[in-house]
């Protein structure tokens, strides 16, 4: 049975979903709800918010029967590093979680473990595009932290076989993501005070979230990808000055003609991200401008989704143009896919 979409209907699956609360994993709990599958959201604390389903997260990983009749068990959450933060208790989340979930897993015999990881595993290659025979080179601690998850899972699966499916997402983002790249490109243009930093000429290469929902259901249900991993990224690359100019459009603001150097924005990101790692400033919030968001904004980066393609049958549909409308208008006069977040 398919739907409209050409997804593989998997009508009664049984899917736990961690990070249910966040952007993502709300994105994930709908999509696999609107394709037939049977949810369980869990979260990181029940508050008014939660689904009437939802269990804690913590609390299903250290008595695992709450996973009983769990095929699938998608593994979302995770823990940013912010300034000011234990880098311990985001470890905590980021490693040591991954694979306590994986273990409670295969104790309740669910049959195969999604981690969600991400492309920044793999840094910014000289070679592009990036494939998933690309080496390890995080830049960041966190994608330090998915790398060891990703051996960690590996190892943990062949020791207690259970199917093992690791996704890389590229930079995703949609409706409903408050803190993301757009929202605050809106929200400078809005105030005045966007620049495009150097030429603006970079490629760039993100992922709607209904895409995203999309490869992660493929990677939950297909027979094919067990054992794999797959890069999930958008059908089209842009440059950070197209983006920009869509952004500006879609929130009604003239896009500034001046740029920044480069060298400008990184010596005030330097000063930036010595601030927020002495502790003195940007406790309670993300400094203005890092290293790692300007690296995001400027480091060229593109992927080949070849493998997704061939193996799942993935297939993402939404451009930029629509995407950007989409994520701050909230519409796009077109007919919505399956499991629009709209």
């Amino acid at each position: 049975m398919s739907t409209p979409g050409g997804t593989e209907s998997a009508v009664g699956l049984t899917v736990a979903v961690s990070g249910a609360a966040g952007f993502l994993g709300g994105h994930l709990v709908r999509g696999f709800d609107a394709r037939g599958g049977r949810v369980l959201p869990l979260v990181r604390v029940l508050d008014g918010s939660s689904a009437a389903t939802a269990r804690v997260l913590e609390e299903v990983v250290t008595g695992p029967e709450a996973l009983s009749g769990v095929d699938v068990f998608v593994h979302a959450a995770a823990a940013r590093h912010r300034p000011g933060a234990a880098a311990g208790g985001q470890r905590a989340v980021n490693v040591e979680l991954v694979e306590r979930s994986l273990r409670a897993c295969a104790a309740a015999r669910v049959r195969r473990f999604v981690f969600v990881s991400s492309v920044g595993v793999y840094g910014y290659p000289a070679s592009l595009p990036v494939t998933e025979h690309c080496p390890y080179a995080p830049r960041t601690p966190y994608f330090g932290e998915k790398v060891e998850a990703e051996l960690r899972v590996r190892r943990v699966a062949r020791e207690l076989s259970i199917e093992l499916v690791i996704v890389r997402p590229a930079i995703v983002y949609g409706p409903g993501d408050r803190s993301g790249l757009l929202d605050r490109m809106a929200s400078m243009l809005r105030t005045s005070t966007y620049r495009i930093v150097g030429s603006g000429d970079n490629v760039l290469h993100h992922a709607h979230v209904d895409d995203v929902v999309e490869g992660l259901w493929l990677s939950a249900t297909r027979a094919e990808a067990a054992g794999e991993d797959f890069i999930l990224a958008g059908p089209e690359t842009t440059t950070l000055s197209a983006l920009s100019a869509l952004v500006a459009r879609a929130v009604g603001r003239e896009l500034p003609q001046r740029h920044v150097s480069v060298v400008v924005a990184r010596a005030v990101a330097t000063a930036f991200d010595a601030a927020g790692q002495s502790g003195f400033a940007f406790t309670a919030r993300d400094p203005p401008l890092t290293h790692e968001k300007l690296d995001v904004l400027t480091l060229p980066i593109a992927f080949d989704i070849a493998k997704a393609r061939r193996l799942l049958g993935f297939a993402p549909a939404v451009g930029y143009e629509e995407g950007v409308m989409r994520t701050l208008r909230g519409h796009w006069p077109t007919v919505a896919r399956l499991g629009a977040g709209t």
